[in-house]
């Protein structure tokens, strides 16, 4: 790899180069999005460097960054790497207590943040931070080209052996870790990508998803601003599905439950329309999905069968297509695993749709799905220079450039993590098939193991039940237990139409969980759960939570998985007694 392009400013900059007048970021000012252009973000990172380092920032110091996504994280991710600092990216939402203790533990001296809870944590943290000399605003930094003065980046050797960043992840559990990530593990992987995706210039994306996750910022940054391409900022989470219609990106990075959101909107839209819209929309779905098939299967497909299909897309599937902007040659899914259905059903309404795999420690991505090739239910092929194995246990093994040099100050997780061969052992499991497309069938630490020996995956038993209008989220539960029982977040639009109430405040809420509609509605969804299952599988009852799982209260990561440990230690009280009352339920009926 060459010099410029085996480090993150090094491949961005050479991009500027190339496209000086394209666009490189787009932010929301007023009713229009705002380009800052390459030649124009090469100046505001050149100029960012020097106050960097006027600030006694160098090479090897830690810059950490708390702050919702905008042009200004990324104007000052790349100077801070341009002269060899080392970026922290610290989720908006975590609490003072878990800031401190990365704070700490990576010796930050300088975090900037954005307005509201991360400047509120950062100040409660800082007077026991010795490490952190200052906390500065965010918005203080300018985005404006025109004021930004410099003579060009500071003389700073920076190579593909630095390290670029460190991203405290803690998984599911446990507490965080600091993941060192070098400059040529970042690059590596994003012109894997690039490769992958098939980006260039012409393509943008709309960035909604955390840019503290490497997710977002490989996928949804360095592969667009390595190939010239432009990242548009959506306003916030809430405005994403408005400015992706106002953008038309090209290609849309996304996690499960962001589409799994978007599909539960568009069918009860669908179910509480009129009877024609419901008959269309059905008709349109069954003649499309035979199309799919038989395009699948190498069948021929009739002249008038392919009139009938065309005209059903054009009054039907075209329709929904139009939230993307018309536009989308590319979904990417990503962070976990999506609902086959629903990845069933955005193919067939024409969103060209792929899932990846990967995780923090490999850059992220370790495999991905190819575009007019994918195999639903798979994650694809290894990306290029990625060797991919699968362990004697079924664990999921990767090696490759990607694969990051180790955790900060934790040599023996990190000999845990990366055996002496070099091999990435990832906590999932997994298969290869014959087509090279791996397959990822759960997590070593999800199995649940029943006091009868029984080892069963939640995964397939929760997708399942969340399939049922009135369930929004599900945690399957039965370690060490006779039986499986789930943990309920309900849908609280489906509950308000199920008891005709709407509005009420959180105590009214509660009471409507336990109305007779409501609970018929929860053992409905356990009951076709079962009827799909193995009899091992089998739910035999639930409760209902009576919060949702939220990256803000705990219950999940920022890419919205279940953080199953803790969400067991919060309900624990309230499982016990669940099994208590199946436990005498079963004594009763001797």
């Amino acid at each position: 790899m060459s010099e410029h392009r085996a480090t993150v400013p090094g491949a961005v900059l050479d991009a500027a180069g190339r496209y000086p007048d394209r666009a490189a970021l787009m932010h929301r000012e007023g009713q229009a999005f705002r380009p800052i252009l390459y030649s124009e973000l090469a100046r505001l990172v050149a100029a960012t460097a020097a106050d960097l380092r006027s600030r006694g920032i160098k090479k090897g110091d830690v810059v950490g960054i708390a702050s919702e996504n905008g042009p200004r994280w990324t104007i000052i991710d790349l100077p801070a790497l341009s002269i060899g600092a080392i970026v922290v990216p610290v989720y908006p939402t975590l609490p003072s207590a878990q800031l401190s203790h990365i704070i700490s533990d990576s010796r930050m001296r300088l975090l900037f943040v954005g307005r509201g809870h991360p400047e509120r944590a950062a100040n409660e943290a800082r007077p026991a931070m010795s490490s952190l000399e200052d906390v500065v605003r965010l918005d203080e930094i300018s985005i404006d080209a025109d004021s930004a003065v410099s003579a060009g980046l500071p003389d700073v050797d920076v190579s593909g052996e630095d390290i670029a960043t460190i991203c405290y992840t803690s998984g599911t559990t446990g507490t965080p870790r600091g993941v060192m990530l070098t400059h040529g593990n970042l690059a590596s992987n994003a012109w894997a990508l690039v490769e992958r995706f098939g980006i260039t210039e012409h393509d943008v994306t709309v960035s909604y998803l955390p840019q503290a996750h490497m997710f977002e910022r490989t996928c949804g940054h360095n592969v667009f601003l390595f190939s010239g391409g432009t990242v548009a900022y959506a306003e916030s989470r809430a405005s994403a599905v408005r400015d992706i219609g106002i953008v038309a990106p090209t290609v849309l990075i996304s996690v499960p439950r962001v589409l799994e959101r978007a599909y539960e909107a568009a069918v009860v839209k669908v179910e509480r329309g009129s009877w024609l819209a419901r008959g269309l929309v059905h008709r349109a779905f069954t003649l499309l999905n035979e199309r799919s098939n038989r395009r699948f299967q190498g069948r021929s497909i009739s002249p008038w069968f392919a009139f009938r299909c065309a005209l059903y897309d054009r009054l039907v599937a075209a329709r929904f297509r139009a939230v993307g902007g018309r536009r989308l040659r590319l979904i990417v899914s990503g962070g976990a695993g999506l609902d086959r259905r629903i990845g069933k059903t955005l193919l067939v309404f024409g969103f060209p749709i792929v899932e990846g795999y990967g995780m923090t420690e490999a850059s992220p991505v370790i495999s991905c799905g190819l575009v007019g090739r994918h195999r639903l239910g798979t994650v694809g092929p290894p990306i290029s220079g990625t060797d991919v194995a699968i362990s004697d246990e079924g664990e999921i093994l990767a090696r490759g450039p990607n694969i990051m040099k180790g955790y900060l100050g934790r040599p023996e997780d990190t000999a845990a993590t990366i055996d002496g061969d070099g091999w990435l052992h990832t906590g999932d499991l997994g298969e290869m098939g014959d087509d090279g497309n791996l397959t990822v069938t759960g997590r070593m630490k999800d199995i649940i193991v029943t006091s009868y020996g029984k080892n069963i995956m939640p995964g397939p038993i929760e997708e399942r039940l969340t399939t049922a209008p009135v369930v929004e989220q599900a945690i399957v539960l039965g370690d060490n237990r006779k039986a499986l029982v789930a943990l309920i977040v309900a849908h609280r639009e489906e509950v308000e139409r199920l008891t005709g109430v709407r509005g009420v405040d959180e105590g009214g809420y509660a009471a409507l969980l336990e109305r007779d509609a409501v609970r018929g509605a929860a053992r409905n969804a356990l009951r076709a759960s079962n009827d799909e299952g193995a009899s091992y599988e089998r739910v035999v009852s639930y409760l209902f939570a009576p919060d949702g799982f939220t990256v803000e209260n705990g219950l999940l990561t920022p890419t919205l998985k279940l953080r199953r440990r803790v969400i067991v230690d919060r309900y624990s009280d309230e499982i016990e007694s669940l099994y208590r009352s199946l436990e005498g339920r079963h004594a009763n009926q001797r």
